[in-house]
Formats: structure tokens, sequence, C-alpha cells
């Protein structure tokens, strides 16, 4: 039995108490003292068994105890109390009254409701309204206190007040004062009293208003004064405004003066001032300049200059005016304004030359002052400055530069934008609107074509005239080049040498395309040419020559001007192969003097030098090998014989010139003074040492790949002897890597590398640029959402943002999108026109300045991209909750859809709970059941939809409690019953219980329902009575029997 309800506001309260007594009981309802059966709210229903009291509609007025009174002359009556709590907004607060009454401040104090709803009181509600108002307007919602302190009542308002208790269920009824209260109290004191003005017989005062009135106006001000003789204060004037003359003062009279607010409270505090001499006062000429921070004023171009001073002086000063120290005069442009304390100055429709130094100056015959004003014309900045300089010219793009403008329009130059035309077109086209520099590259133009060119300044303010340029031809500016360095011949062979030469130092300005290189022999008169196709490298093998010649080489180079002035003659070199060691061979001589030869002598001679010793020991043999010859040089030898009695022969005949061998393996030492990291723009010098025989050949490399001036013509690699460099003028980012010099002879190879480092602006960011989606600011289609990912390329310094272009794809007019730099990789464009189509671009930028753009791929159009309801689920998220009897239960589901979808939820087998609480935003829908029992178990269903479709999810909800009542009993045959299963089971159990007993048993004539008597037969729901049906043994089957199962 339930003797305690709870229900919220609104609702219809059954109150079910059952019944047992013999003789019936009679039953009646109390609430308090009162017999409520006669109340025609209250529905009382009375059975044999029961009693039911229907509340229709409950309010908080009906919470409380109710008394159930049940008595039928048999014992002691009995009395039942049931408590109904209802869920609703406070009552009315109690004694509500205002307290501590200031100026423009009151305090309200009350006490809480009586009744708080079933829920605790969480804030209060304080409102006001002027008594000649009709609405109150809410001062505070969120008032915690009993209490509350009212500032910022205006003055001269009457006002009436309420207050309204709230909890979780509502606002409650409103407590209102009974009377309009007016918040005023005495003025305070008045402010700045100063000195305005004084004569012989009068002193005239000046203040400011009182910071408050008291909340009523004020009526008057009171002057009183005093002399030095006499310490009594006597009255000197009254008057209603902040200034007053007092008048009737003796002249040297030395006075004190203080002033009084008044209002219909009474006089506030004063403020006094003194000591004044009588006497005429003399003011130096001065002007405010407060209006002009720094003494400076900007103007818009077009707009009016105009310059207001405040002055004062006594005697009334002159005014004059002067521009740039030189006087003003009125026209019609320029116009003077003068009152009593302000002058003024105002020219009309300002212009450049307008700006300049504007003088006021004062005079009153004593002082003379002057006050100036710069003024600051603020437009478009001047034209640059010219004329434009073309820096480079070739085929395919041209180089130009100019100089900032003289004048900047008083703002920083934000880019610079060029253009471009044919001289046979009249149309000019945009370029680039986004140069920073006063120097740019003009690409993809047409070999042979004139083109102008034209550049503007720009600044926040507007953009300035264009310079233009003269006509241009865009066409390589080439010559011939001029002739190679001296060849040198290395690593001869008896059939062939290798050449090597330095290029050119002037190349043409155009890149050298190779070199031709002609040969001729010492006794030969005509020159021969070597190669067949081009030599792109600065050395080459020759091979196919006559050993024993002597040979010389000469080398011209080509562009794509022609062919160059033949080099200088190369030495003359040997065809030899050179050797390491020599061995002789000769034959004995054909007389021996007449005596056996017991030893050989072999000497050898170097160039035209001493004949030396080669042996240190007698030969005997005719063959002998010559070791230790220096490498790289040419030998002779010859042979002496020698015989038993110590006769020598005269030489042999000298052999032929013999070479040797000059190897030795390449070594590489880089310059110490070389500069591996430097800025964009600048040039890129490396140099190094190379040793070596024969001379070694030389190769560069960037980032791993040989170094081909065909096609990486910015980059000039020269070679000497000894000696190699490579150059880069105005490296950028492209220009960065590892460059590695490779050295090769016939002794080995040798490598070394260095990493070079370019600080650039940022290279393009990596796209394409990817649409993710549209932002609707309200029932149009006005905004585009744009993300991208950081460039590849940093230009070695952090990237500090992005700036956003956009276009649309119909004109091609590219403006900047982006006020500020985008410091992050997304942004939304807003503002759109819907259905148009939109083309952006988007470039990084760092320490160095703004990169190229990239450009996305294709044109985007502003339109809503809906899409249907989708459910987020996360690692934690499940499908069924098992909860225990009276426990809560959060089914919380989070979605995403364009536009939001509606959420829905419902319950597969009824309505949802009435303690069920439903809390639903844009992303997401909450299912709150407090107190569960087995009733809220069953499934739950939450339904999305929107536009573009419709979604929905299931939960399945189990409540652990004990099972429902089985159903009716039935009986089968004599002996045998059954009974329906219980219709709601939350768990399963153990058993089923058959209880009976004999209707007659009760005692002393008790009803045999009221007596519990009871025999009990369990059974395990797995044994025959598992299907329900029990079979009960040994009982009478004359008396009555009454059962029931659980």
């Amino acid at each position: 039995m339930t003797t305690q309800y709870t229900a919220k506001a609104g609702r219809d309260v059954e109150v079910f108490i059952p019944l047992k007594g013999r003789p019936t009981p009679n039953v009646t309802w109390r609430r308090g003292d009162r017999n409520i059966a006669g109340d025609n709210r209250y529905t009382i229903n009375s059975t044999e068994r029961s009693t039911t009291l229907l509340i229709p509609k409950v309010t908080r007025d009906d919470c409380g105890k109710y008394l159930l009174e049940i008595e039928n002359g048999v014992g002691e009556p009995k009395i039942v109390t049931v408590s109904l709590k209802v869920l609703d907004s406070p009552s009315t607060c109690q004694k509500l009254i205002v307290k501590n009454v200031t100026r423009g401040k009151l305090t309200l104090s009350w006490e809480a409701p009586l009744i708080d709803g079933g829920s605790p009181v969480t804030n209060y509600i304080v409102e006001k309204k002027a008594s000649t108002m009709k609405a109150f307007q809410a001062i505070t919602s969120e008032c915690a206190n009993t209490t509350y302190k009212v500032t910022g009542l205006e003055e001269d308002v009457a006002y009436f007040f309420r207050v309204s208790a709230e909890n979780e269920f509502g606002v409650g009824d409103t407590c209102e004062t009974a009377e309009p209260v007016r918040a005023t109290e005495t003025p305070g004191g008045v402010k700045d009293l100063v000195m305005l003005d004084s004569t012989k017989t009068s002193v005239t005062l000046q203040w400011t208003k009182p910071d408050h009135d008291g909340g009523s106006h004020i009526t008057e001000y009171i002057i009183e004064k005093r002399t030095e003789e006499d310490s009594t204060w006597t009255l000197g004037a009254t008057c209603r405004r902040c200034t007053c003359e007092v008048k009737g003062l003796k002249e040297n009279a030395i006075m004190d003066f203080r002033v009084f607010a008044k209002n219909e409270k009474g006089t506030g505090d004063f403020s006094q001032i003194g000591p004044i001499i009588v006497k005429d006062f003399i003011i130096p000429p001065e002007a405010s300049l407060v209006d002009y921070p720094n003494g400076e004023l900007a103007v818009r171009i077009g707009q009016n200059i105009h310059i207001e001073l405040p002055f004062k002086g006594k005697p009334r000063p002159t005014i004059s005016w002067l521009k740039d120290n030189q006087p003003l005069k009125e026209s019609d442009r320029i116009r003077f304004r003068t009152t009593d304390n302000k002058t003024a100055v105002t020219v009309r429709g300002a212009k450049k030359e307008h700006a300049g130094q504007y003088t006021l100056v004062l005079d009153n015959r004593t002082i003379k002052n002057y006050f100036d004003i710069n003024v600051i014309t603020l437009g478009p900045p001047s034209v640059p400055v010219g004329p434009i300089r073309f820096d480079e010219i070739k085929a395919q793009s041209i180089i130009i530069s100019w100089d900032q403008p003289k004048d900047d329009g008083g703002s920083e130059i934000s880019c610079y934008s060029v253009e471009k035309r044919e001289t046979s077109h009249a149309n000019w086209k945009l370029v680039c609107s986004s140069v920073v520099r006063t120097t740019f590259k003009i690409p993809n133009l047409v070999k042979g074509t004139a083109y102008q060119f034209r550049v503007r300044a720009e600044n926040k303010f507007g953009v300035s005239e264009a310079l233009t340029s003269p006509e241009v031809i865009a066409q390589h500016q080439y010559k011939p080049p001029g002739a190679p360095g001296k060849p040198v011949a290395y690593n001869v062979t008896s059939d062939g040498m290798t050449i090597k030469w330095e290029a050119p130092e002037f190349d043409g300005g155009s890149p050298i395309l190779g070199y031709h290189v002609e040969k001729k022999d010492r006794n030969s008169l005509l020159w021969q040419k070597v190669n067949s196709t081009i030599i792109s490298n600065r050395e080459y093998r020759i091979i196919g020559l006559m050993e024993g010649l002597e040979y010389s080489f000469r080398v011209y180079a080509e562009n794509n001007a022609g062919l160059s002035p033949v080099s200088e003659q190369s030495k003359h070199a040997l065809a030899i192969s050179p050797v390491d060691s020599v061995t002789l061979q000769w034959d004995v001589p054909k007389r021996d003097g007449g005596c056996k030869i017991v030893a050989y002598s072999v000497e050898r001679r170097q160039g035209r030098g001493k004949w030396l010793r080669c042996n240190f020991t007698d030969i005997s043999e005719t063959q002998f090998t010559v070791t230790g010859l220096s490498p790289g040089d040419r030998f002779e030898f010859r042979v002496i014989a020698r015989n038993a009695v110590g006769t020598i022969s005269p030489p042999s005949n000298a052999s032929a010139y013999i070479m040797t061998k000059d190897e030795i393996a390449p070594e590489i030492e880089w310059s110490p003074d070389q500069i591996l990291t430097l800025r964009a723009g600048e040039n890129v010098r490396l140099g190094c040492t190379i040793t070596g025989r024969p001379v070694p050949q030389v190769l560069w490399y960037k980032d791993g790949k040989e170094i081909d001036k065909r096609t990486m013509i910015d980059i000039e690699i020269t070679t000497g002897i000894g000696t190699s460099s490579l150059f880069i003028r105005d490296a950028d980012r492209n220009h960065r890597g590892i460059y590695t010099v490779e050295a090769k002879n016939n002794s080995g190879t040798k490598k070394a590398e260095v990493n070079v480092r370019v600080q650039d602006t940022p290279g393009p960011v990596e796209g394409p640029i990817r649409f993710t989606g549209i932002t609707v600011i309200d029932s149009t289609k006005s905004s585009i959402t744009l993300e991208w990912t950081k460039p590849v390329f940093d230009g070695g310094m952090e990237i500090i943002g992005y700036n956003i272009d956009m276009c649309k794809a119909s004109l091609e007019e590219w403006h900047r999108v982006n006020r500020q730099i985008c410091i992050h990789t997304k942004y939304t464009a807003k503002g759109l026109v819907p259905g148009e189509l939109y083309k952006f671009r988007v470039s990084a930028v760092n320490g160095s300045g703004e990169g190229e753009a990239s450009v996305m791929a294709s044109p985007v159009q502003a339109l809503d991209r809906l899409t249907s309801p989708e459910i987020d689920i996360g690692a934690d998220f499940k499908q069924t909750h098992i909860v225990k009897n009276g426990g809560i239960v959060t089914l919380h589901v989070a979605f995403r859809g364009k536009p939001a979808p509606l959420a829905t939820w419902s319950r597969a087998d009824g309505e949802l709970p009435v303690m069920a609480d439903v809390n639903t935003s844009d992303s997401f829908s909450t299912l709150t059941i407090e107190g569960c029992t087995r009733y809220e178990a069953g499934k739950y269903t939450l339904s999305l939809e929107n536009n573009s479709g419709r979604k929905s999810i299931t939960f399945t909800v189990k409540v652990l409690d004990t099972p429902g009542p089985p159903g009716a009993i039935s009986f089968k045959d004599d002996f045998c019953l059954s009974c329906l299963a219980a219709t709601r089971r939350r768990r399963w159990f153990c058993y089923y219980w058959l209880l009976y007993r004999n209707a007659e048993s009760g005692p002393g004539g008790m009803d045999p329902l009221q007596h519990n008597s009871y025999k009990d037969v369990r059974v395990h729901p797995h044994s025959h009575a598992s299907g329900r049906r029990i079979q009960v043994q040994n009982h009478c089957l004359q008396c009555r029997w009454y059962w029931r199962t659980c």
C-alpha cells in the first residue's frame, strides 16, 4: 500500500487504499480537521475492499497530508496518513519591504514562500516599474538571497517593485510593493569650482554640477562669501546656472567663497575657493589642443579639414590663422568661424596640397601665443617613381623594377599591382595584385611580341595612378660569347690525350650551349676539327693521334647567338704512353776488343740535362729494368760495355724519348670562407681546391643528380687546374639542397658535399584546396569554407599565416578576402552571392614575405550542402542498459546533420514513462528515467529526421526487479489447478509458490480472507510444475479452499 505520492502540477492524483474488515468499514477522508467529502474538488469512491481519493489537476495548494479514518464498530478506528507532494513552482514570497533608501539606491527584503513547490527555491526574480508605466522590467533573475540592493534608479521617478521565487519547475506568483518608492537624498557637492573672472567690484565663479543630485532636480545654487577680516559667512548670491557673478565687493579685498547645491531635500556639501583678491583679472591667451593628440589631425582626401580650438584670454585676444607660416586667407574653399570661446577653420574637399602646419595666433596686445596643428592628408599613394627598368629580357619572361612612391598617402604601402598588354591590343591584363617588392618577374610572354607594363601602388586607402613602361619586345638579348680559356693537355698516351679549359668570362647574355675543339701537329699548317657533335663539358678526350707527334689544340664556344672567337693555342704535347719503369734490351757489341765483355752500364738523361748512371752494380745480361723515374717526365737511355781488361766502349745511340706516368689519387678541400646559409636573393658561391695526377675530371651534383647546364641554366660551374667553383645568382628556395663535387682520374675517385640552406618565402600550399562545406548565415547561401595543408617547403623560416584571395569565376578579378593573416589552415569566406561560382587561391607567409599561391582546381558554387542525419557512436556506446529497481537510466545519443535533425523519442509498447525527461540540442539528445521499476523496462527508439533523410536507433532497457504477479488461477480437474505465468517478468526466478488454506479455518468467525493460515507448496520451475500446472494432494474434498500463487 502506497501512502506517499508525488505528482507534477496539472496532473490527476488517485490515492488507492485497500480495505479489510467485517462489517464493511466506514470511510472518512480529512485534510487537517476538515472533512473533504463535501468538497466538490475531491472525488471519493469507496467499496467493501478499497477506497479511492481522486484529486484532479493538482497544484501546489494540494500538497500536504490527508487522513483516512476507517471504523466498523469492531475494535478501535484506524487512521492512515497519506502524504502528497506536488512538483510545482513556489508560492508567493512574504513580507516584501523597502529599506536603506539613498540617492538612486535602495534595498529590498522579503521572506521565502511558505510552499516551495516540492523543490528547493533556486533563485529569486526581482522586477521594477515606474509608477507611470504598465509593464515591469527585470532587475535580476539570479538573486540567491532574500535581500537585494537595487541601484541605478532614475531621478524623480517613483517605482513599484515585485519579487517572485523560482525552482526547477518554474516561477511562482509575485509579491508586489503596495506604494511607489522614490530614491532621493540631498545633492552632492559641486565640482571644479574656479574663479572665471574678476573686476574691481565683483568676482565671477564657475563650477560643474554635482556627481549626484540626490534623486531630485537641483533647484538653485547658493554662494556664500567672507572677508579675511570677518570670519562670518554671508550670502553672496543665488543662481540656477553653474556660473555666477558676486557683486558689491570692495577693491583689493581678500575674499573666500563657497557654493552649495540645493534640492527638495535641502542643501548638500559645499565646495570652497579662496583667498581671491578683488581686482581686474588678466588671463594670458591660451588654446586647448586636447582634441588633437600630438597636435596632429589626419583627414581623408576629399573630406573637409575642420580644426576647432577652444580659447581664453583677458582682455579678449585677436585671432588669426597661418598655413606653413604664411597668412591663411578666407576663400570659397576656406572658411573661418569664431564664437566667444571657440575659433575654427574649415577647408572643404581636402587635397594633398592642403596638408601641412596650421597655426592659430592669439594676441591680446600684451602676450602673443601660437598653437600648431599638423594636418596629414590620407589617401592613395602617389604614382611609383619611374622609369620602369628592364633588368632581364628573355623570350618568355621579363624582369622589371621600379622605385617606391614619394608619397605613401599617410599609410604604409601594402603591395603593388602589375599589368601587361600587347601593344597591338588596347586591353590591359592583371599579372599580379600582391607584389610586395619593387621588382617582379613577368612570366608566360610570347616570343617576339611587343609589350607594355604598368605598375600601381596600393595602401589601405586606395590605389595610385599607374606608372607605364616604354614598349619592349620579348626576345633574347644575345651576343656571341667570349673566347674560352687556354686548353691544357693531360692524361697523355701514345694515341690520345685529354684537354680541359675555362669557360668564357662573358656568355653573351645566353647560356653556353657547348664547345668545339680543333687540333694541329707541330709540323702541320691546318687546323682540324675534332668533335662531330657539340661538347657540353669543359674537357674532351682526343683519340686517334699518331705516336711520337707533338700536338696543340684550340677551343671555341657556342651560344644561341653563334660561335665565339677561338681560344689561345695550347702548348704542344707529345703523343707517347707514360710508364712507371723502363726495361731496356740491347745486343752485344760486334767487337769485344779481344777480350770477353764482362759488364754493361746504363745511363739516362732527362730532357737536355746530364747523363746519369742508372745501375749501381755491373750488369752482366743484355737487359735491364730502370726504376725510380720521376713521374711525368721524358727520358732518354744509352748503354756502355766493359771487357775483362777494363776497356770501356763508346756509348750506344740514345733511345727514343719515353714518358713516365704521373698519377696521384684526387683530393678535395672546400674553401674555408664560403657561406652555406643565406637569404633568398643572395648569391651562392661554392669553391674547392682539387689535387691529383693526372688532372682529375670534375663533376658537380645537386641532391644526387648531375648538374646539367642545358637544363640548370641558372647554375654556373667554373673548373680550372687545381680548382672548381659553383655560382648561383639570386638564389631562391629551389636552390637549397646538398651539393656534391666529384673528382676522378685513373688513380681513383673522391667526393665531397655541403648542405646549402636558402631562407625564402614559403612554397605554394599543398592541395589542391579541399572544399569542406558551406556555412549558412541565414536563409541565404552566403559562405564557403576552405581547408588546406601546410607547404612542403617553409622557405627556411616558420610559417606565420596565410592569405586568401577570391574571385568570381566569370570575372577572374582576384581580391584579398582576409583582412588579417589567417593563422589556421581553415578559413570561411562570407558575404557571397547565392548560387554564384567562385575561385579561391591561398598563399603562405613567413618572415621573408608571401610565397606562391595554390589555386583551387575548379570553381565552387555557394549553395547549401544538406546532409542526412548520422549517429556518432563512440567507444563507450551501448544499446542495452541494465539498471536496478529504483535506479536511473540515461540514454545519450550524439548526432549530426544539416539542417539540424528533429529528434523524437518513442517507446515500443506505449507512451514514455511519466518520470522520463528528454533534453535535446542541435547535436545530441538524452532520455533520462529516474526511479526505474519493472514498468519502465522495454525498447526505446530515437528517430532523427531532416529534409535530407531519416535515421533511428533502438535501445533496450532491463530493470532488475521481483517478478510480477502470476495470472488468474483456473481448475483443470478435481485435483489439478493451473495459473497463468507472470505477465511482466524483469528477471528469471527460481520457484513458483502455491499457497492454500481451508475457507473455514479463520478463528472466531473472522473473514477467511483476513486470515493468513496458508499452507504452501514450493515448486522448482524445472520440475513438472514448470509448465505452470501443480497437482495438490491430501486435501478435504468437502471443504472450501482459497488458492494463491506467487
